[in-house]
């Protein structure tokens, strides 16, 4: 009963937490991007890819030996991820500069933020001499951007729902009960992160300083789960040595 209860709290808090970073990916790019529906579109299409591309390997990888530990793995990995792309952890520009987080140096690589050249995105019309603004299409760097920062972190976390739904059933026993429960954790989860974030976090906190937290909490949660399957250990191993034992006295 236990083992259930924490199962249902990763997944909610693994929700919460990829509905948060979601969340504050929109504010970490708008001073470089802006907040125009491409932006938008394209974040949440790399949020939902990644979902979907989590939950097929996350079910395959599910079918395998599922424990705890790997579980833990897979959020932890997630986290650390998530936690560094805030960070000033890579040289500056110009020597003698501060150092420049990834999610930074990943903005400038992408879209260099100086603009689009005067003569370029400024075109004159035939009548009064008008200049017409364009410009540049932010589509395709925006999608990249997003992918590159939050891909494999939202592949990660779509892989948890399955994973722990393996565990959570093998513990209970009943398919259709045990996919409900997490799937509701985990969707209950998301509404809280999602109206958390935009509601108190993102103020009070920042976008750096949320996206920092979120990455702690995927750390701490798979450090957890890879300690509970460790004091699991010699409770499985009696339970394993106690099968033959039954099926001799059933083949009897």
């Amino acid at each position: 009963m236990l083992i259930r209860l924490f199962l249902l709290l990763t997944v909610f808090l693994a929700g919460g937490s990829l509905m948060s970073l979601e969340m504050a990916s929109f504010r970490l790019v708008q001073p470089e991007f802006g907040g125009d529906i491409i932006v938008w579109g394209s974040l949440i299409s790399v949020f939902l890819g990644g979902l979907s591309l989590g939950a097929f390997a996350g079910g395959r990888f599910a079918d395998y030996a599922p424990r705890l530990w790997k579980l833990g793995a897979i959020l932890a990995v997630a986290g650390v991820l998530t936690l560094l792309l805030p960070m000033p952890i890579l040289p500056g520009g110009v020597p003698g500069a501060r150092g420049e987080s990834i999610a930074d140096r990943v903005m400038e690589w992408m879209f260099p933020g100086e603009g689009t050249p005067l003569h370029e995105a400024l075109e004159e019309t035939e009548r009064d001499g008008l200049a017409i603004y364009r410009p540049q299409d932010l589509r395709w760097p925006t999608l990249a951007v997003g992918a590159l920062l939050f891909g494999v972190p939202a592949l990660l976390l779509g892989s948890v729902t399955p994973y722990t739904a393996r565990l959570f059933i093998h513990t209970l026993g009943r398919v259709g009960t045990g996919v409900g429960q997490v799937s509701g954790a985990q969707t209950v989860g998301s509404i809280v992160g999602t109206l958390g974030t935009a509601f108190y976090l993102v103020t009070k906190m920042g976008t750096r300083w949320l996206i920092f937290s979120n990455g702690l909490v995927l750390v701490g949660l798979g450090a957890v789960l890879v300690l509970a399957d460790v004091a699991a250990k010699p409770q499985t191993g009696n339970r394993k040595a106690d099968i033959p034992k039954k099926n001799g006295r059933k083949q009897a």
